[in-house]
Order: structure tokens, then sequence, then C-alpha cells
């Protein structure tokens, strides 16, 4: 069996519906389950977990530009929900997977270092029951 391996980064990003991809040196979606201890219900007396909430979001780092600022700063300052998607590949493959949600945008900070190029992390979170889910491309 063969396997893809993705080497360039061409990922689509749209936030608010506007098309940042070309912002972003680095995107990435996370989605994790706790772990819930149900070892009393346990007769065996083994130590036994079930998954319980998920976390979930989307984080990377932007390069620091007035526009990118433009869009963002008020989206997070208000705390606004914008729908925020993610398609690994988007650019070169319209059908690929698109990972999307109605995020908030909790983490803004451009930062600047002497003869480097100026960048900002960012952190958004889903804001409704939905979360952030998958699917085919458009």
């Amino acid at each position: 069996m063969a396997f893809t391996k993705l080497v360039a980064r061409h990922d689509k990003i749209i936030i608010d519906g506007t098309d940042v991809s070309n912002f972003f040196r680095q995107f990435g979606f996370s989605s994790e389950h706790s772990e819930e201890d149900v070892s009393g219900f346990s007769v065996s007396g083994n130590d036994e977990t079930l998954p319980g909430r998920t976390t979930q979001g989307f984080s990377g780092e932007a390069f620091y530009t007035a526009e990118l600022a433009a869009l963002i700063y008020p989206i997070h300052a208000t705390r606004a929900i914008v729908p925020i998607s993610w398609q690994p590949n988007g650019l070169l493959n319209a059908a690929a997977e698109t990972y999307s949600g109605n995020c908030t945008i909790n983490q803004f900070g451009p930062a600047n270092t002497r003869g480097s190029v100026s960048t900002m992390p960012f952190a958004a979170k889903p804001a409704d029951e939905a979360g952030i889910t998958s699917g085919g491309g458009t």
C-alpha cells in the first residue's frame, strides 16, 4: 500500500469569509478527549477509563501584516464568533478534507524581533456545540 506524504504547504485557510492562506506559515487542528476514570464501576478491580470532554481548536503562526491584523484583531477584541475553515493542501486539491467550525479567536499577539520576520501566534476554539467538523472538499 502506498501512502501520500505532504511536503509542501498549500493549505487553504478561510477566516470569516476571507482567504488568508498566504498569511500563515503554520496552521493545524487538534481534537483531544479527556480520560475519565470509571474504575469505581469495575467488578474486576482493574483501572478503567472512558473518553470524556472533547477539546478542539485551530492553532498556528501567521506572518504579521497590517491587512491580517485589520481582519483578526477586531474579531478577537469583540469576541465575535466567525466561521473558520482549514483545508490541508486545499490550494492544489479542492477535494481535500476540510475542517471547519464557528469559532472565537482567542489569541492575538503580534511580536517583532530585530532582524526577523514579524509573526504572531494564532489560536481559535469552537464556539458552539457542533465543534470543528470534517468533510470532503467543495
